[in-house]
């Protein structure tokens, strides 16, 4: 299947969703310190309602990219899809990556912090290590997504021996289980032995493994093979069944991991269902959507590349700037618009920056003549 469809509404919730967790970030930020802080350290109190609301983004996120990938690598399988797959999907992430770490290299070093620390925390960013600590808070996410990302170029190489229904299932079906017993300790009467699981569970080696956002992912590919309209309708209503199912695992995810008050958790959970409901509307009215933003297509696509480098520039180097702002004497509202201002700046940049070395990238491959369409579904 040649990948002629664009899908605006996609575009559309990803800078929703980045910028609701900027503000989830941003309502955590301290004043008088470049650091996270709670209660009345906080610098913007007025932002509150938004703490942890950014679980709904990330998750959103995941659920887009599940789909995007679905979409991208339903081709045929072997050796060659597989590498194409795997350099596309580098260019896509690792300039701006780079970029936005060498930001964040910087910011920090002007905070105050070790360099040779710093230098540390930026080389583990640069390879995408499982293992950090990183020099942004959100590489993490980044590193998630490397491994769901080597997952599918597995299934490719495979010839989808192993295909992406398959796989969805698998990382779905998993993290559904996992999700399961950690809700079960959520709701168990606290004593040492449930506090002491749940922190272990809670570790980021279960990310990694995609047991923890791993059922968006799966979400987001099998909503993308039931909507193909070369399935069966048995298969389709399996595929629904999963879809749901993954959705609502992920309402449960929402809820039990974020630590804020309980009508914040449940506001987060609602926020979390109207964009996966969004994206499934935009996938079932796509071409009316495309109709109706015909005259403003460049500026929905340009926003939503904008996104992704909003979310990798806004954590620590916003961080920096309200801490430095405040030393300034401005006040808060003052701090707020200046430093989002700076980090929207800061964004057009990197992106403008990452679309010349793409470019420059994608010039040195010849582009193969695509193949006879496949659905990789097994």
């Amino acid at each position: 299947m040649e990948r002629k469809t664009h899908y605006f509404t996609l575009d559309l919730l990803r800078i929703v969703s980045a910028i609701l967790v900027l503000l989830s970030h941003f309502a955590t930020y301290a004043a008088k310190t470049a650091s996270i802080a709670d209660g009345k350290d906080v610098a913007f109190r007025f932002l509150s309602v938004f703490a942890g609301l950014g679980a709904a983004g990330v998750g959103t996120l995941f659920a887009i990219s599940g789909f995007a990938i679905a979409m991208s690598a339903s081709r045929d399988g072997g050796m060659t899809p597989a590498l194409r797959f795997a350099r596309i999907r580098a260019t896509r992430i690792l300039p701006a990556l780079w970029l936005s770490a060498l930001v964040s290299l910087g910011a920090r070093a002007f905070y105050g912090e070790d360099i040779q620390g710093l230098l540390l925390a930026f080389a583990r960013s640069a390879i995408l290590s499982p293992k950090g600590p990183y020099i942004d808070g959100v590489v993490w996410s980044l590193v998630v997504q490397m491994v769901f990302y080597f997952l599918v170029a597995a299934s490719i190489l495979s010839k989808f021996r192993l295909s992406l229904y398959d796989l969805a299932k698998l990382i779905g079906l998993s993290s559904s289980a996992y999700l399961l017993l950690l809700c079960g300790l959520h709701l168990m009467p606290s004593s040492m032995e449930s506090d002491e699981a749940i922190s272990v569970l809670s570790r980021f080696p279960f990310k990694v493994l995609l047991l923890q956002h791993g059922v968006f992912f799966a979400a987001g590919i099998i909503f993308y093979l039931s909507s193909d309209d070369r399935i069966e309708g048995r298969s389709v209503a399996s595929m629904n069944t999963l879809f749901l199912l993954f959705w609502a695992m992920g309402v449960v995810e929402v809820l039990i991991s974020i630590d804020s008050p309980e009508e914040y958790r449940g506001l987060a959970a609602i926020i979390l269902s109207i964009f996966i409901s969004i994206m499934v509307l935009g996938k079932w009215h796509d071409r009316l959507i495309s109709e109706r933003l015909n005259n403003h297509r460049k500026t929905v696509r340009y926003l939503g590349g904008l996104s992704y480098s909003i979310y990798l520039n806004h954590y620590v180097s916003g961080m920096v700037l309200v801490w430095w702002l405040f030393q300034l004497k401005l006040s808060a509202p003052a701090v707020l618009v200046v430093s989002g201002f700076c980090v929207l700046s800061l964004s057009s940049a990197v992106t403008w920056l990452e679309r010349r070395i793409q470019n420059a990238i994608n010039a040195r491959f010849q582009h193969p003549r695509p193949g006879r369409a496949t659905l990789a579904i097994g």
